[in-house]
């Protein structure tokens, strides 16, 4: 089973701006000082069809909130709250024009209330201003929540509703002439999923949640998650208080195969270790009924902390004993994942670069395959991989095409991107003689995507630091694949010394520098690091990693 963070619930928004003097008729009015910004959205799809059941996942409300910050870091001070308008079908937000560096947080699918502890607010500029005034951008993230969740939640939160959404884009100023950078809005909740294939059991459905978040923070500034947040701030989902029904039901997709993909949980994120967070479900092996309590743990048996829009989706391989007849004694067991066999796939489409249209979309982990390696090299490279939840075989366009002649696509040997299938898929590549840059294309219906390669020369055993991934890049985070074994790649900001991050970094001022250390070793070393660029643009980029050693 592939087991990987893939990037699964990416939202693909883009912006236009243009500066207006004059009124519109039946718009807004807008002053000398204002700049109008019209917002375009699109959102992508889930790994899985979405059913009528669950939540509206990827429909984002036209009224979008834009919290100005005036500065590039946490400490960026809360400047105005703007509502977004709709006008003629199309949505505007009008921002005051500044020379300053801004931060924008941006809300989407708001419910009626946010909260700062336990005190609810309605949205509002009056409400917005009133919380945050001379507050920064790190207090308004760490303070403003949803609505707490009742104690037990006899229902799944957010069914039939629209997820809650946020995203964080910087502006040099506001003012005419500057464009928003894509948005990528993230969803507030996770989205869990079982699956059933182990012969002689039929899941019928998951029973409880116990021990996740009550509430959430409505963005996450720094991606880390709270530990051991207190019985009070845990909730448990369950169909009834006296677990007679199940929470969410499995569905039979087909003869030994169930799954609660139509109905799925929406969970606040959770870190679940500190917490005991765990799964209660409910099936059916060798005719009799059980409960199985399953800890939320990978493949490795390490626990999985329930992360913002990602999905998890647990599959059952096999059982291998009875469960327990009780409620009572399956919460005082331990977790029965020595009884269960089952795979975990996690999507995380935030991982991905994502074109879509109204049918299915079509994602690669980066668009740019940066490698440095020796001239005339006949190694096999795996230069991105790609997914999609398209359905249709198209009989032309669905095609994974060398544009340049030297650069050879080694895997699939059919050169078609394969549909009806949501499992990832790498693309092999090799380069032949005389090749230093070059095209590949996808096509997928009426989808299309460049990704660019480029080779450079092997990198030499002297020590050696790279600031360049590709030509003019403002580049925002970093990351060493595997850095446990790779600690001789490390990451540091463009203008300071390697800091207490040295495998994962997030700048401010579009700088990042890999520092390589000197290699010692008596043979070559090879590893991976993942760039992501911004300002105009979203795109990630695969650095591989080849060097030399001293001559013998």
């Amino acid at each position: 089973m592939y087991k990987g963070i893939l990037i699964l619930f990416t939202l693909l928004l883009s912006f236009s701006a243009c500066s207006i003097k004059e009124d519109e008729r039946g718009g807004p009015v807008v002053t000398d000082e204002k700049i109008r910004f019209e917002l375009f959205t699109k959102t992508g799809a889930y790994g899985l069809p979405v059913a009528r059941a669950s939540a509206s996942e990827t429909a984002v409300d036209q009224g979008i909130w834009v919290l100005v910050f005036r500065g590039m870091d946490g400490n960026a001070e809360f400047v105005e709250a703007v509502l977004a308008d709709e006008l003629n079908g199309k949505t505007y937000v009008y921002l005051t024009e500044s020379t300053d560096a801004c931060r924008l947080l941006i809300l989407a699918n708001p419910a009626s209330h946010f909260y700062v502890g336990n005190t609810p607010y309605a949205f509002s500029v009056e409400n917005f201003s009133a919380c945050l005034e001379n507050k920064t951008l790190a207090y308004a993230c760490e303070n403003l929540h949803t609505a707490a969740l009742t104690d037990p939640q006899n229902t799944v939160p957010y069914v039939g509703q629209k997820l809650p959404m946020s995203d964080l884009i910087d502006l040099p100023r506001i003012g005419t002439g500057v464009t928003m950078p894509q948005i990528q809005l993230k969803r507030a909740v996770g989205r869990i999923v079982v699956r059933n294939t182990a012969p002689g059991f039929i899941l019928d459905g998951i029973t409880a949640v116990t021990n996740v978040a009550k509430s959430s923070i409505l963005h996450n500034l720094t991606e880390t998650l709270e530990q051991n947040i207190g019985a009070e701030n845990l909730v448990e989902y369950r169909g009834d208080n006296s677990y007679i029904s199940d929470i969410v039901e499995a569905g039979e997709i087909m003869p030994q195969e169930q799954t609660t993909g139509d109905n799925p949980l929406y969970v606040y994120e959770t870190h679940t270790l500190s917490n005991d967070t765990y799964l209660i479900i409910r099936g059916r092996y060798n005719g009799e009924s059980f409960f199985y309590k399953m800890a939320l743990v990978d493949d490795n048996q390490k626990m999985l902390n329930i992360q913002r829009n990602t999905e998890y989706i647990f599959t059952i391989t096999s059982i291998k004993g009875r469960g327990f007849r009780s409620i009572a004694d399956v919460k005082a067991s331990l977790a029965s994942n020595t009884n269960l066999d089952y795979t975990i796939l996690v999507q995380d489409k935030s991982a991905y670069e994502i074109v879509s249209n109204n049918e299915y979309y079509l994602g690669v982990t980066n668009s740019h395959f940066e490698i440095y390696a020796s001239a005339g090299t006949t190694r096999i490279y795996t230069a991105f991989t790609l997914i999609t939840d398209c359905k249709t075989e198209f009989p032309e366009k669905r095609t994974i095409t060398s544009l340049t002649s030297n650069l050879k696509i080694v895997s699939p040997s059919d050169g078609m991107i394969p549909v009806s299938t949501t499992s990832p898929l790498e693309v092999e590549i090799q380069m032949l003689a005389g090749f230093d840059s070059g095209e590949i294309e996808l096509y997928l219906g009426n989808l299309r995507k460049i990704i660019t390669v480029r080779r450079q020369d092997m990198i030499s055993a002297n020590a050696r630091t790279i600031g360049e991934f590709i030509n003019n890049g403002y580049y925002v985070s970093a990351f060493v694949e595997d850095y446990a074994n790779h600690s001789w790649l490390q990451l540091a900001p463009g203008n300071g010394e390697i800091r207490n991050d040295p495998d994962y970094i997030y700048v401010d001022d579009g700088k990042i520098n890999l520092k390589i250390e000197e290699n010692r070793l008596s043979s070559r070393r090879e590893g991976i690091v993942y760039v992501s660029i911004g300002k105009g643009s979203t795109q990630r980029i695969k650095v591989y990693v080849t060097q030399a050693t001293y001559p013998s």
